[in-house]
């Protein structure tokens, strides 16, 4: 994965060759589709918790709270998982310091900036795809079926 994902354009990343969209057009679709993973990523980390969650009785409150401040936490950890990159790798590849990403993973910053949370969900498209293969079909069912 030699590839600078810096460069990586989400919607192409993911639906692939795309008809011209302006600009504006094109972020909000981006927006909509970074929600829409979001909320399945979060089901999918979610799943890993939720018996730890069971048994200390989390409220639904402290449930929120816990996978807010895990989220990126857990994509740079699926991410270094894979093998695929070390933190130096992932660094290199997202240009976003190490230090930063360190902070993300022990949970000293818990607010990423859009740009820095892309560039590493556009990493963990390269590494998982078809994790994000499924996700895009599963928000493709949900949107056919919904009209």
């Amino acid at each position: 994965m030699e590839e600078d994902v810096s460069k990586v354009d989400l919607v192409c990343c993911l639906l692939g060759p795309t008809p011209t969209l302006y600009p504006s057009e094109k972020k909000l679709l981006e927006i909509k589709l970074f929600s829409h993973i979001c909320s399945e990523l979060t089901k999918i980390f979610n799943s890993r918790y939720s018996e730890f969650q069971r048994l200390i009785k989390f409220s639904h409150y402290q449930e929120d709270s816990m996978c807010n401040i895990q989220f990126m936490q857990e994509i740079i950890k699926d991410i270094l998982s894979t093998n695929e990159y070390s933190l130096t790798g992932i660094a290199t590849h997202t240009q976003i310091p190490e230090e930063i990403l360190t902070d993300l993973i022990i949970g000293i910053n818990n607010n990423p900036t859009f740009e820095s949370s892309k560039k590493i969900f556009e990493l963990h498209i390269s590494v998982r795809p078809k994790l994000y293969d499924e996700i895009m079909k599963k928000i493709a069912f949900e949107y056919l079926n919904s009209n």
